[in-house]
Formats: C-alpha cells, sequence, structure tokens
C-alpha cells in the first residue's frame, strides 16, 4: 500500500495563480467566488493526475485551502497597480448615486468622501490580503472537496476471489 502524502504545492500554486488572476482584472472579476472554486476544483484535478492512490476529502480541503490563499494573493497584488482603474469606476459608480444623496443616510456624503479619495495604504493592503485570504481559503476548501469527489475516486486494482465451485445441491 501506498502511505505517501500527496504533493498540494504544485497544484494549489497553478490553479492559485490562475484563479487569482482572474479574480483580480476588472470586469472578469465580477465571478470572484466561482474562480475560486473552480481553481480549487483544477487544483483537486491536478493532485488527483499526479497522485497514485485514491484522495480523501481532507486532501481536496488542503489543497483547495492553499489555493484561496494563493488566489488571495495573486489577487492582491494584481489590484495594486488597477488601483486607478478600479477607482475611476468607483467614482461613477458614486456620482451616479450621488443623486440619491438626499434619500441615503447622514453618513453616505462623508463615506463617498473618504472612499473617493483614494491613496494606498500598507495597512489597508495587509488588511484586505488578510481578508480575502480568509474568504479565499474557505471557497478553496469548497471547491478541492467538491473536485475530490469528482476526480479523486480511483479505481484500486481488484483482487482475485478464490474460486468457488458450483453451488452444493445437497443444502
Amino acid at each position: 500500500m501506498n502511505n505517501r502524502k500527496p504533493e498540494y504545492l504544485v497544484p494549489a500554486l497553478i490553479a492559485g495563480a490562475v484563479s487569482g488572476a482572474l479574480s483580480g482584472i476588472p470586469f472578469v472579476n465580477c465571478l470572484c467566488c466561482l474562480w475560486i472554486i473552480g481553481g480549487a476544483v483544477l487544483a483537486s484535478f491536478l493532485l488527483a493526475r499526479n497522485t497514485a492512490g485514491p484522495l480523501t476529502a481532507g486532501d481536496g480541503a488542503i489543497v483547495g485551502a492553499l489555493t484561496g490563499i494563493v488566489a488571495a494573493v495573486i489577487d492582491s497584488l494584481i489590484s495594486v497597480p488597477l488601483r486607478p482603474v478600479n477607482a475611476v469606476f468607483l467614482r461613477r459608480i458614486m456620482d451616479s448615486l450621488a443623486r440619491f444623496s438626499d434619500q441615503m443616510p447622514a453618513q453616505w456624503q462623508e463615506l463617498m468622501q473618504r472612499n473617493s479619495a483614494g491613496g494606498f495604504s500598507v495597512s489597508g493592503f495587509l488588511f484586505g490580503l488578510f481578508f480575502s485570504a480568509a474568504i479565499f481559503a474557505v471557497l478553496g476548501v469548497l471547491g478541492g472537496v467538491i473536485g475530490v469527489s469528482i476526480f479523486g475516486r480511483k479505481k484500486t486494482p481488484a483482487s482475485p476471489l478464490p474460486s468457488q465451485g458450483p453451488p452444493d445441491a445437497t443444502a
């Protein structure tokens, strides 16, 4: 019996990079949660392809969580240079919502001013990275378990059964 542990890191890096890149690109990131779940399913597929024995749900959860964490890092790194693009769209949305500001809560104007100021802060980046990593890891676990349930079952060689003669007619 092969008790070798599967190699989780390579499938998680490949699938995490793909799903993180898709989650970080504007207009494509509207399916962010599905990209992460799909990336974890992809990681499970890659893990099953490179592993000799059957995989457990725990294997899927581990590779899925790692995929989610890698995706959060890639997403955060891609989001930094695209911050001005996102700020333009956020400003347009806020300008559209400003037409309804008399119907909005009193703190709405203050929130709009703070969000339109933009800027980059290391603490904001790290907080966003931590928050994304936590959410993406949970979604990755879900996708990893789904992926292992689809791709992780491998047929083990059937052991030959002892041959049995014809049934005893006297019984």
